[in-house]
């Protein structure tokens, strides 16, 4: 797969599973909707209150896997989350995204909290194995 393959099948997939570490340094893993690709960076939010949060503070280094189970295909996405504080950007992700303000609660816009993965391996498996590493940045 290429690049823009693998973005396509992100888009196509929506939910991939977000594994972080917790405080006992032990793995946690869980569905989110991660689709938006910006750029270089690949975007998500959640409520500012969860421990996923607490997790990434900590522990920036996370981990996506999205899977097509029906073509026995996967990708793979490693890298660092940061907190999106650029106003533009989130505006831009909501925008995109009209599900949010269905999601937060009437006067829950401080709950609202945007990261951006900047990935440092992407691999794919098609065929679930063996994996391959795609060229992400140019």
């Amino acid at each position: 797969m290429t690049r823009d393959e693998v973005i396509a099948f992100i888009q196509e997939i929506h939910f991939g599973y977000l594994a972080t570490v917790d405080a006992d340094n032990t793995p946690c893993v869980r569905p989110l909707g991660i689709y938006n690709v910006y750029g270089d960076d690949v975007y998500f939010f959640t409520f500012s209150i969860l421990p996923k949060c607490t997790e990434i503070e900590a522990n920036p280094n996370v981990e996506v896997v999205w899977a097509n189970l029906d073509k026995m295909s996967q990708v793979r996405l490693k890298g660092k989350a940061v907190v999106v504080e650029d106003e533009d950007m989130k505006k831009h992700f909501i925008e995109d995204n009209p599900m949010v303000t269905k999601v937060l609660p009437p006067g829950g816009e401080q709950l609202f909290r945007l990261y951006k993965i900047q990935p440092t391996k992407v691999s794919v498996a098609e065929g679930l194995v063996p994996y391959t590493e795609v060229a992400w940045y140019s």
